[in-house]
């Protein structure tokens, strides 16, 4: 059990001594498949309007440190990041775990401090790995209460995994390295509200949490300190942005053998996490049945899952956020058309899609798992078809394979050239063993370009 007065400095002595010949081999390999697949899904979200618009805002020019992929230019890392955070958040396609986004905060401020300090491959592996374990580990058991009271847990525990990441890049000592997890605690924020209001500030604040975080890392490294109790104290982070539960029970256990990250899942949709399987399960039965005629989609859904921000909204729908997170819009798109793409996340006025939404109720039921629903289709002649989750053998979780073959359907989507792709994946898979993390930001850069200029 964590010591509670000593979280922070327990979890950066673990984070600060990592190394890439400690981690296990499927640890290492894990870490691969997330820089690939989150670089990826950045890649792929180049439409979107949220990247372009963090670029315009941002540093024009500057020093040569880091590279923002969207235009190429060279500028600070923490520009960098703030902008890459942007456009690999963007699709609401990256990395989940029931503890957020972690991969759209994580990756683009390790990407950008490697860069910076001209990390080597393998330094940027062991950064990756402090990042996701520390700020997974923050919210594994805080998140249900963060997310109750309107707080996003992508951006509010992301700043303590760019943090992590950017200090053991860096290789802050552990006393300097605890410093730097402390003050990204009172760096912490982003709220819910865009769900209901519609709004699209939610890539934004995975940008301000990479920044916010390697800005707490440079502080730190500068000499600046921060709270010993800055996640257990009475007015830390734990109690101001959850409740009064014990949080820091299982914080530390585990840690070198128990690796959080390995529970990271991929979306093979740009949708929220929680209707992965209900696309999964709308899909298995429109091809079984032919597409015939539905009556009512009945969603039985966890109540943590069921009752959360959006996930019952019906409409009106204007903005994709409503509809990423909206279980009868996603359930609606699988079932008239056979598939969810980005493309049609974005389309408010298909009559196909509004006539079934009204068909589509969404049932909390204490009964159903986290992340695995029960499905119930009545069909217009009477007629019924069931899934179910939990015995569908669906396996959400990221390895190699799963990130090279959404690699792959992503660059193809984005209409990168395939000696690029190819290229990208070669980088992500030899990126422990490169001398320098620039074979890897570079074949990002370049698939960028091409998409872009597509």
């Amino acid at each position: 059990m964590t010591t509670e007065d000593g979280a922070v400095e327990e979890l950066a002595a673990f984070a600060a001594a990592l190394e890439i010949g400690n981690l296990p081999v499927r640890v290492v390999e894990k870490a691969r498949a997330c820089l690939l697949y989150g670089a990826s899904v950045g890649i792929a979200a180049t439409p979107a309007p949220q990247p372009a618009l963090a670029v315009r805002a941002g540093l024009q020019a500057g020093p040569s440190m880091a590279t923002r992929f969207l235009d190429g230019a060279g500028c600070d890392e923490e520009e960098a990041a703030f902008a890459n955070a942007v456009l690999f958040h963007a699709r609401c396609q990256e990395d989940a775990h029931p503890a957020g986004h972690i991969g759209a905060v994580v990756l683009p401020a390790a990407l950008a401090t490697a860069e910076a300090v001209g990390a080597s491959g393998a330094d940027l592996i062991a950064g990756v790995v402090a990042g996701y374990e520390v700020g997974l580990r923050i919210g594994r058991d805080h998140a249900v209460d963060l997310s109750r009271r309107g707080f996003r847990t992508t951006s509010a525990y992301g700043v303590f995994a760019a943090a992590a990441a950017g200090a053991r890049l860096r290789r802050l000592p552990a006393a300097a390295f605890a410093n730097a997890l402390a003050l990204a605690a009172s760096m912490a924020s982003g709220l819910r509200e865009f769900v209901e209001a519609g709004s699209e500030e939610f890539a934004y604040q995975a940008g301000v949490a990479a920044r916010n975080g390697l800005l707490a890392a440079r502080l730190a490294a500068a000499g600046a300190t921060g709270s010993a109790s800055a996640l257990t104290g009475a007015a830390g982070f734990f109690a101001a942005f959850g409740g009064s539960g014990r949080f820091a029970d299982r914080l530390t256990d585990g840690l070198g053998s128990v690796f959080e990250m390995e529970a990271v899942a991929f979306k093979p949709w740009p949708v929220c996490q929680f209707h992965r399987a209900i696309i999964a399960g709308l899909l298995d039965m429109r091809a079984r049945l032919g597409g015939a005629q539905t009556e009512l989609i009945e969603i039985r859904m966890h109540p943590s899952e069921a009752d959360f921000w959006g996930v019952r909204f019906t409409g009106p729908f204007q903005r994709f956020p409503q509809a990423f997170m909206s279980a009868p819009f996603c359930a609606a798109v699988a079932w008239a058309h056979g598939e969810v793409g980005f493309a049609a996340m974005h389309v408010f006025d298909d009559d196909a899609v509004l006539d079934l939404i009204g068909r589509v109720r969404v049932v909390a039921d204490e009964s159903r798992p986290r992340y695995e629903p029960q499905l119930c289709v009545v069909l217009a002649n009477g007629d019924e078809a069931s899934w179910d989750a939990t015995t569908s053998g669906r396996d959400f979780r990221l390895n190699w394979d799963a990130a090279v073959r959404f690699s792959k359907a992503l660059c193809a989507e984005a209409r990168v050239p395939g000696p690029l792709a190819a290229g990208l994946i070669e980088a992500a898979a030899s990126i422990d063993t490169a001398v320098d993390a620039r074979a890897l930001t570079g074949a990002i850069r370049d698939a960028v370009r091409a998409a872009t200029a597509r």
